[in-house]
């Protein structure tokens, strides 16, 4: 849609005129005319990429510049692009680039190939369209899923945990499976979801959920909680290869098929879902990525 377009465009302006500046992601939001909620969902529409892990490859890719350019002290250089702390900074550097501040002011080469450009509304029209992957699109009814939950960082950000988080989510809930009422379909299903307190230890944080279906009359009582989803449309896609690569199918998802698509996200959380196909999770494995639309 034009309009979401244009607010990602004036976030992106507002973005390069903040990078030295502290910027709260959901003042950046609101400037635009969205909860950060929805434009979170936006954002990755457009670009394919989350709004906070953008902010934080722009400045690093500003500060690398500094960093060739000026014999500042990389502390200094760091404070100003709003990180915390030397080690924060070298920290998210070497994630991005593959090399610590220290060695690329000492050597002078960057993994520039490993970066992407700054976008510009230009750029944003052009983005490339890297696969043919089409979802079926379904109707699922209400879903009332009861399991364990933990906070995350999709795999959208350079700071991603979920590789770590949700595989020990799911070593604890699995287990417990069978203490849970009767399930009301063959799946196990994963949701992820902003937190609802909107308390966030990350830009990126999400909440995950490790569950079960259950009927509608059940109540969750501790450690479980329950997500009651209502009805709805969802774009689903079979996801083929190891977890560890499930990024991928996100990306493309958000990235390339939605925002070329005539939907736009709907309410409620993504979802996976997996049942015998799953497997051990490794290259054979074979599931589904669900993500709720509405016609534009």
């Amino acid at each position: 849609m034009n309009h979401h377009r244009a607010a990602v465009a004036l976030s992106l302006e507002t973005i390069e005129q903040h990078l030295r500046e502290p910027i709260a992601l959901h003042a950046l939001a609101r400037r635009v005319g969205f909860s950060l909620w929805h434009f979170h969902r936006i954002f990755a529409e457009q670009t394919g990429e989350s709004l906070g892990s953008y902010l934080r490859r722009r400045r690093l890719t500003v500060a690398a510049e500094e960093l060739r350019a000026t014999r500042r002290n990389i502390l200094d250089i760091a404070l100003d692009f709003q990180f915390e702390s030397h080690e924060a900074f070298t920290r998210a550097f070497k994630a991005a680039f593959g090399i610590t501040p220290r060695d690329f002011r000492r050597t002078g080469r960057l993994a520039w190939q490993r970066t992407r450009p700054r976008l510009t509304p230009r750029r944003l029209r052009q983005l490339p369209r890297l696969t043919t992957m089409t979802p079926q699109i379904i109707r699922l009814p209400a879903l009332n899923l009861l399991g364990l939950s933990a906070r995350f960082v999709p795999p959208t950000s350079p700071d991603a945990d979920n590789l770590d988080v949700v595989p020990k989510l799911y070593a604890r809930f699995c287990p417990l499976v069978s203490q849970l009422p009767q399930p009301q379909d063959q799946y196990i299903y994963g949701a992820a979801r902003c937190p609802q307190d909107g308390e966030l230890r990350h830009p990126d944080e999400r909440e995950y959920l490790a569950s079960i279906n259950v009927n509608a009359r059940t109540e969750a009582e501790s450690p479980f909680v329950l997500w009651r989803i209502p009805a709805s449309t969802y774009a689903c896609f079979t996801h083929r290869g190891p977890v560890s690569r499930l990024g991928e199918t996100i990306n493309y998802a958000f990235g390339s098929w939605l925002p070329r698509s005539t939907y736009r996200h709907g309410d409620g959380p993504n979802l996976d879902r997996q049942d015998e196909r799953f497997g051990d999770g490794g290259k054979d494995s074979v599931f589904d990525f669900l993500i709720p639309v509405v016609p534009r």
